[in-house]
């Protein structure tokens, strides 16, 4: 039978072109899993380590935001008093909530400073658990360890962390405690995050027609052109297209239920193409055999959670935004579950941005059920897709809604720290201007806003824009915390330090504010708000 090409430009994503590459063949004709795009990828994030997230390179915000975070805890708190409820519990043993491919650790910093206010002011507790924050990249988790917002955390022992390769790893070593989680040790469930996460692993792709499975393997050329220095991307100066080979047996994979997934698309599709998570899902595997099968996991992703979403699908087209990614097959993801006996729920509505999706497995005959209302009720609400469409359309309008209406919507964002840096000059125009402005709900959503909040030290320095409002209105004493923050983050600048000084004039430590507005003078000797605070320092002194 003679093969089917498909092929992308990857350099030009509404290109769709159905002829080979001109260019010189790097790799030719593998699974898609197996490409060498994939050892592009991991060295990519093994050399970024915090700095794709904190440059930008790789997006985070959907998934990372205290909104999600709060949906999260929400969900893990019902299932929660679901465990609680089953013949014979134990409270003393340990619940294991595990993240995976947790990047520079915003979500987790979010969510366990939900969950654990929650937890402590519930009937739960006292209930134990630990939250393990996983990478494959070292860089990741010495940043994590190092990091001041977390530190309290791992002290306290509710988190641990460790190098988890989701290819293969089948046990999982805690970095602090040195404890060792391995197969017929462990009691309790494992909670699963997956948050864009599965969208940068490898997969396998497929095509269906007239009741035949072809795999699509991928062939990598040289564009053989002059690379774009700007261009930073694993893919920069490659080209790939796609080719149909036929499959012969069920037996394509070691295990019989992923053969069961391609069964079913083989059955149900035509002239269609679709992915497979096969790392995904063998991952999942690994824990679920680590864990007596008793696993539930909540995952945020771009992808489609139905056949429908699959008609008449190309081959996987590779996004690239320094890493590359693919949009997830959620179905496939079911299929797996269901054919385990377990369970999935998806979103309600079709999504725009992210897919959220809640799967869950036990052996036990209890039922999920204040797991499924939390999550029900999440998704019939506003889930995370939503809340992203309706931020889109507030903060572009911030100028025209009244300051009641801006500081009740940051309320709804569980204090988000992004939407108030997008409404911050609107509010500081209006702390002057205007007539009767609500400076004590201003401030005790700056204190909100803050105790969400983990700086990585990216574009928008929130603890001082937050510090000198704080400072405006006298709060000065929290407005030195907000300014230490600052300088931990985002490093030294006259401005400051200017600030600094000008705090410690106020608190009537004069001596300390003359200290600091010397350093801001060393560090910029023209600032001219410094100089005058100098000169006004030293009347005093005299």
């Amino acid at each position: 039978m003679k093969q089917k090409i498909q092929k992308y430009n990857i350099n030009k994503a509404d290109n769709l072109k159905t002829s080979e590459n001109s260019g010189v063949i790097i790799e030719a004709e593998k699974p898609l899993s197996q490409s060498m795009l994939w050892k592009l990828q991991t060295d990519f994030f093994a050399n970024q380590g915090p700095e794709a997230w904190i440059k930008g390179i790789v997006p985070q915000y959907i998934t990372t935001n205290p909104y999600i975070a709060n949906l999260y805890a929400k969900t893990v708190f019902g299932y929660f008093r679901d465990y609680a409820s089953r013949e014979g519990f134990d409270k003393n043993t340990t619940i294991y909530i595990m993240e995976l491919a947790s990047g520079v650790g915003r979500f987790t910093y979010t969510f366990l400073n939900r969950f654990l206010h929650m937890i402590e002011n519930s009937s739960l507790k006292g209930l134990k658990f630990k939250y393990i924050v996983t990478d494959l990249a070292d860089r990741n988790i010495e940043y994590w360890q190092n990091h001041s917002f977390l530190k309290p955390y791992f002290e306290s022992g509710v988190l641990d962390c460790a190098t988890f390769d989701m290819t293969h790893d089948e046990e999982i070593r805690l970095r602090n405690s040195g404890e060792m989680l391995k197969e017929g040790k462990l009691k309790n469930p494992l909670i699963l995050f997956a948050n864009y996460t599965f969208d940068s692993l490898p997969q396998d792709t497929f095509y269906v027609d007239k009741g035949k499975l072809f795999e699509g393997l991928i062939t990598i050329t040289s564009l053989g052109e002059e690379v774009d220095p700007s261009d930073k991307s694993i893919l920069a100066g490659l080209d790939y297209y796609y080719t149909d080979k036929q499959i012969q047996g069920n037996d394509y994979y070691e295990d019989s239920n992923f053969n069961d997934i391609l069964l079913h698309y083989k059955k149900h599709l035509e002239d269609t193409a679709f992915s497979l998570p096969i790392i995904a899902l063998r991952c999942i595997a690994r824990l679920k055999k680590l864990f007596k099968d008793d696993i539930i996991m909540l995952s945020a992703d771009k992808g489609y959670k139905n056949q429908e979403a699959m008609y008449k699908n190309y081959h996987p087209y590779l996004s690239k935004h320094g890493c590359i990614s693919m949009t997830v097959n959620f179905h496939a993801l079911e299929l797996y579950f269901k054919g385990l006996g377990g369970k999935a729920i998806h979103s309600i509505y079709e999504h725009e941005n992210v897919n959220m999706s809640l799967f869950l497995l036990s052996q036990s005959s209890h039922d999920f059920i204040e797991t499924e209302m939390a999550y029900n009720e999440i998704i019939e609400s506003i889930g995370p897709d939503d809340f992203y469409i309706i931020k889109k359309g507030i903060v572009p309008l911030n100028k025209s809604l009244t300051t009641k209406e801006l500081l009740t919507f940051l309320r709804f964002t569980v204090w988000d720290g992004r939407t108030f840096l997008e409404f911050y000059n609107t509010l500081l125009e209006r702390i002057a201007n205007e007539e009767d402005f609500p400076k004590y709900e201003l401030i005790s959503v700056i204190y909100n806003i803050w105790d969400h909040y983990f700086p990585i030290g990216e574009d928008g320095d929130l603890a001082y824009y937050l510090g000198t409002i704080l400072a405006y209105f006298g709060y000065d004493s929290d407005a030195l915390k907000l300014f230490e923050s600052s300088i931990e983050f985002y490093g030294e600048d006259a401005a400051i330090y200017y600030e600094i000084a000008l705090c410690n004039y106020n608190l009537q430590k004069i001596e300390k504010a003359l200290e600091c507005i010397e350093k801001s003078l060393s560090l910029d000797p023209d600032f001219e708000e410094s100089k005058n605070l100098k000169n006004l320092i030293e009347e005093i002194l005299i």
